[in-house]
């Protein structure tokens, strides 16, 4: 477009160098379509700019994917995994003040006056049916958040999805919670990021990344005590296995890794250690 109309004033100039006699008309001329030109460059820009504000105001953004391995809460460990024929009745309740605008436990950003969720083991993040048994309200929400950890809880709501299911005032409510189906993530500028996407994104920053740590359990010289570790730690997603032969005998290096986040595999090694590992150690390559 600014490319056309550059063109014409071109034109425009040629007919000032051969028609001298309408000089005066032509400036004129020349002045009105200078006008027209930065009118309709301010539009362009000014639609360009909420092009981008539409995108970025997109109500959650900036997360991944994720599905956790198990963690540790007030002495109790949970299982985070993909359950597809989720279906739960329970009590829910709901966070506001305390939690907005904190990160949410995929990266985004929690804000109270949007519907969101959060569950201590669904995949992160998903779409939820929840139903107020009282009043028979449903919402469909993004779950993007660890929690409840209060007893006989199983989902906690923000401050406006309990709000349009009508229990905010009471604080807390009987529901039937239902899995629907996994749930986008977007980059910070409100771009779809694919599982595929995300998942070379990954791999890119784990090549650029120099640091990397894993937690070692231990190492084995009996595959039947590797085999009985396998299956206890089996619910965390980067457990392995190296082998080596040392005076020809086998040995069995078992650890969950590696991770970029120190802090992280920290965490693990609490989950682990209750769970009876105590000999564990933070390896960093």
């Amino acid at each position: 477009f600014l490319i056309g109309q550059i063109s014409s004033v071109d034109n425009i100039s040629i007919l000032n160098e051969t028609n001298p006699d309408n000089n005066s008309n032509n400036m004129l001329l020349l002045k009105f379509i200078s006008l027209f030109l930065v009118i309709a460059s301010v539009n362009c820009s000014s639609n360009n700019q909420s092009q981008i504000y539409k995108k970025i105001n997109k109500s959650f953004y900036g997360g991944i994917y994720k599905v956790g391995d198990p963690y540790l809460i007030d002495g109790k460990i949970y299982y985070p995994t993909i359950d597809k024929e989720y279906d739960e009745i329970g009590e829910a309740s709901w966070y506001g003040k305390e939690f907005h605008n904190k990160l949410t436990a995929n990266g985004e950003t929690f804000n109270m006056n949007k519907v969101s969720a959060a569950h201590r083991t669904l995949p992160l993040p998903s779409k939820v049916k929840v139903t107020n048994l009282s009043n028979n309200k449903s919402l469909v929400m993004r779950v993007n958040d660890r929690g409840p950890f209060t007893k006989d809880r199983i989902i906690d709501l923000s401050m406006r999805a309990a709000e349009l299911l009508g229990f905010k005032e009471k604080g807390t409510q009987r529901v039937r919670v239902q899995y629907l189906s996994g749930a986008n993530i977007y980059d910070k500028f409100g771009n779809l990021v694919t599982k595929k996407k995300f998942i070379k994104q990954e791999n890119y920053l784990s090549l650029k990344n120099q640091d990397s740590f894993s937690l070692v359990i231990g190492s084995y010289k009996r595959i039947e005590n590797v085999k009985k570790i396998k299956i206890k730690l089996k619910n965390f997603n980067k457990l392995s296995v190296d082998k080596r032969v040392s005076s020809n005998t086998n040995i069995y290096k078992i650890y969950i890794g590696p991770y970029f986040n120190k802090d992280y595999v920290l965490k693990l090694q609490e989950t682990v250690n209750f769970m009876g590992f105590k000999d564990t150690r933070i390896e960093k390559k």
